[in-house]
């Protein structure tokens, strides 16, 4: 009897141990900073900056592209604009560190988001990741061929682009995607791409940037989220587009 016991107490054990682990792929939504703020002063009727430290202000949001994997054996692995890298971590509560090659991050975790900080920041700044809701995707095969996007932002819609990994497409600050050639990051099962628009369009009068994940469904159609900034102060919220193929 007590040996019956022993045993339903380790499976239930297990159980909640493995139920508590992370598990699955996450993308970062945004990054969240506090901002510096330096004083202005008026010389001879023209601004200039004091020549002292500046003050924190107010924390904004910006945009962030990665994505980061769970793994076995508490291990993780990160894709990001310089490329991948391999984690290990560690998780106790609500508290998880992940410690790589060059930097060590630290937060809180539970199964609707992950915060972390990384120690080479100078100022207060938090990533927020959310796990990936779609599962037994592939990876999109969008560099060939013309794409046409639908989505419901304006900027979006019925926009006919391509995709491509020459770097010279690479999206600069407030540079916006004339060309309709994006420049793309390719994960293992998931694409990504960053986009900037000023808001010099007469659909939009606010400046609104992002990164789209983009990535194929089991039933072969390509779809990508992403979390649109706008003003730096409001809170980034989810959005989809689709993506169908227009010149086969």
């Amino acid at each position: 009897m007590f040996k019956r016991l022993l045993i339903l107490f380790l499976l239930c054990a297990c159980h909640i141990s493995s139920a508590q682990k992370p598990t699955g792929l996450w993308i970062l939504k945004y990054v969240k900073a506090l901002q510096p703020v330096f004083t202005m002063v008026e010389i001879d009727g023209q601004y200039e900056m004091v020549d002292e430290d500046p003050q924190d202000s107010t924390f904004l949001y910006n945009s962030g592209l990665m994505t980061l994997e769970f793994q076995k054996r508490s291990t993780a692995k990160t894709h990001s604009w310089d490329g991948e890298e391999q984690w290990t971590f560690d998780k106790a509560n609500d508290q998880i560190y992940f410690y790589g090659q060059r930097d060590t991050l630290y937060g809180t975790y539970n199964k609707q988001e992950l915060i972390l900080r990384s120690t080479l920041d100078d100022r207060p700044t938090y990533y927020h990741f959310t796990p990936f809701e779609a599962k037994k995707i592939s990876t999109p095969k969008i560099l060939e061929g013309q794409w046409q996007l639908n989505s419901s932002k304006p900027y979006f819609k019925d926009l006919q682009v391509q995709f491509t990994t020459d770097s010279t497409y690479q999206v600069t600050t407030g540079k916006s995607l004339k060309s309709q050639k994006y420049f793309t990051y390719l994960f293992d099962d998931i694409s990504a791409v960053e986009f900037d628009f000023p808001p010099n369009d007469k659909e939009r009068d606010q400046h609104e940037m992002g990164t789209i994940y983009i990535y194929q469904t089991r039933k072969k159609e390509i779809k990508g989220v992403f979390y649109a900034i706008k003003d730096g102060v409001a809170v980034p919220i989810k959005s989809e587009l689709t993506l169908t193929r227009v010149d086969n």
